[in-house]
């Protein structure tokens, strides 16, 4: 099973989640499983405006680098600039899973790392799979010990 996390909180919001998706899509990958969309405040103190975050399962012939290299170059194809860690962002996309591989390096940690921190993620891989382990840990309960608010924008794009 292969796991995407895409947030936007820079304004067209939802257009630009459309427009990941459709280059997803246009890149090898095959979107199986989508998350409703879901809008939640800024993450880890640096951004200033509220998310759209979603979670999609994929089907691909890629390796998890050639993957991490294909959503980077998305990325950059909608305008993303790295100016500074969880900061505003036009796009972001990140590996959560990579089948049950498991890479921890400079250029690839999967599982993600915070995933068991993050309402953002977890309440649309709860919405998608219910109660399954990721890296040792039933997501369901995970998402019970997070008090910060999360909501539904959308239930698709």
């Amino acid at each position: 099973m292969i796991i995407l996390a895409l947030g936007t909180n820079i304004e067209p919001r939802e257009q630009y989640l459309k427009d990941a998706l459709a280059k997803i899509e246009e890149n090898n990958l095959k979107i199986i499983l989508e998350s409703s969309i879901y809008e939640t405040p800024v993450w880890g103190g640096v951004a200033d405006q509220d998310f759209l975050n979603m979670c999609i399962e994929v089907e691909t012939s890629l390796g998890a680098y050639e993957l991490l290299d294909t959503i980077q170059k998305i990325e950059l194809e909608l305008g993303r600039v790295r100016k500074e860690h969880w900061g505003n962002r036009i796009i972001d996309i990140d590996v959560i899973t990579f089948d049950d591989l498991v890479f921890n390096d400079d250029r690839l940690i999967v599982p993600h790392k915070y995933i068991h921190d993050r309402n953002f993620v977890l309440a649309p891989l709860v919405e998608m799979y219910d109660s399954i382990e990721i890296a040792g840990k039933n997501i369901k309960e995970s998402l019970e010990k997070i008090t910060e608010p999360i909501s539904v924008y959308k239930e698709k794009l």
